[in-house]
């Protein structure tokens, strides 16, 4: 995977209130950078190259691809996709999306209407504090049942599962290192591949995910 990535810095915040739907048709084709639509405000960011983060971004999606398709459970979409709660909550648009068969209704032409079961974000500098405090806050608000917050920089990668209680808990590792998904049975994955130097090819990634079961 050669090509660059980016990754998004808060540039602006419209003031003026813009429905969801309206929003879609008027930042559909919007060329002033990746936006956010925050109930009813539209968030602004300015792109810049990051091509680890572009990487990691890719190679979880061939993961997700690679057992979604071998168990036949569901699809995986990239960011762009805004995932529409309510119009109280901003419809945020995750690195990677998992949508499970049961809620493939929930999935539009240009939006999420709903949660998807799992939802990745790939920490940059810039987003740290979006993606541990206000995206991790609303998740949770929101019920999505599992958080994968993945930070390069700090060579960490976290699994949330919300529990009865309604609260995040951080998954375990187990006695090998491995993080268990709890909304994908059998997945399984070793963090320490993630800050590898040179990252898993496609032909990796199927013979690990063959290994899952």
């Amino acid at each position: 995977m050669d090509a660059q990535l980016q990754r998004a810095t808060l540039a602006r915040a419209t003031t003026e209130k813009i429905s969801f739907q309206d929003y879609l048709k008027t930042y559909d084709s919007f060329e002033g950078g990746r936006t956010e639509w925050l109930a009813g405000e539209v968030a602004i960011y300015t792109m810049t190259n990051n091509t680890r983060h572009q990487e990691l971004i890719f190679l979880l999606a061939m993961f997700f691809e690679a057992f979604l398709s071998r168990h036949t459970l569901g699809r995986v979409f990239l960011a762009g996709l805004p995932m529409f709660i309510s119009d109280e909550q901003p419809a945020r648009e995750p690195d990677l999306l998992i949508v499970l068969n049961e809620h493939q209704g929930r999935i539009k032409p240009t939006y999420l209407e709903g949660l998807a079961d799992i939802v990745v974000e790939v920490v940059s500098p810039e987003s740290v504090a979006r993606d541990r405090g206000e995206k991790f806050t609303e998740y949770e608000a929101a019920k999505v049942p599992e958080y994968w917050l993945i930070d390069p920089q700090r060579m960490e990668m976290r699994m949330y599962v919300l529990t009865a209680d309604g609260v995040y808990h951080a998954i375990e590792q187990d006695t090998q290192g491995n993080l268990h998904s709890t909304v994908l049975p059998k997945f399984v994955l070793d963090p320490s591949i993630l800050w590898t130097e040179e990252l898993p090819r496609i032909s990796q990634v199927i013979a690990l995910v063959e290994q899952m079961g």
